[in-house]
């Protein structure tokens, strides 16, 4: 009988440990839209969830959306659905994976993404995808080897914001990477209102 009973728990504990993870798919890709954003054959678009590359006209976007294609594009991709099911722009928030590989967390490890700080309480992988960024960031490859967001830059803004600031102003250095604004001559800001900060 004791045996029995061990062997029930047993059980027990291993299906509680199973990974319950649903995938859905395949999803053939049709688009890479960035590095972060897909277009699927259902003509769905799909926001890798957890990570950020850069955008168009940052450092290291064209490697990021080069990257992304070379894994996906024109190849079935099973998704993994995030605590959070769209983002504002109605894009599925998903975790892909192809051929068994996790494409969010590896182009976090080959340092074309970085972990997106920003949604960290509503991104199920957040602790998986810190550990594959580790690396990467301490040897400062890929994206976290471009030069610093500043350079160059006469003022900054936020793209969510019509005030701009001196580049060493302690509101400027607030401005996540994600929506920073560099701005190289007095034309640019004409329109803006100036920071009062010194």
């Amino acid at each position: 009988m004791q045996k029995y009973f061990l062997v029930l728990i047993l059980l027990l504990l291993i299906s509680c440990t199973v990974d319950t993870e649903k995938k859905t798919g395949p999803f053939l890709v049709i688009k890479v839209i960035d590095g972060d954003t897909l277009l699927l054959e259902t003509e769905e678009k799909v926001r890798l969830s957890g990570i950020n590359t850069p955008e168009m006209g940052e450092c290291y976007y064209q490697e990021a959306k080069q990257r992304l294609t070379e894994l996906t594009l024109g190849r079935q991709v099973y998704l993994e659905r995030d605590l959070t099911n769209k983002d504002k722009y109605g894009r599925l928030l998903r975790y892909i994976y192809q051929e068994d590989r996790f494409i969010n967390g590896l182009l976090v490890k080959e340092g074309y993404a970085r972990v997106f700080e920003k949604y960290r309480n509503d991104t199920k992988r957040y602790e998986q995808l810190k550990t594959e960024e580790k690396e990467v960031l301490e040897n400062h490859q890929g994206v976290w080897g471009c030069s610093p967001p500043f350079q160059g830059c006469l003022y900054v803004g936020s793209k969510n914001s019509k005030t701009y600031h001196d580049p060493n102003c302690k509101y400027a250095k607030k401005i996540k990477p994600e929506n920073l604004r560099c701005y190289h001559s007095e034309e640019e800001v004409k329109e803006l209102k100036k920071s009062t900060c010194k």
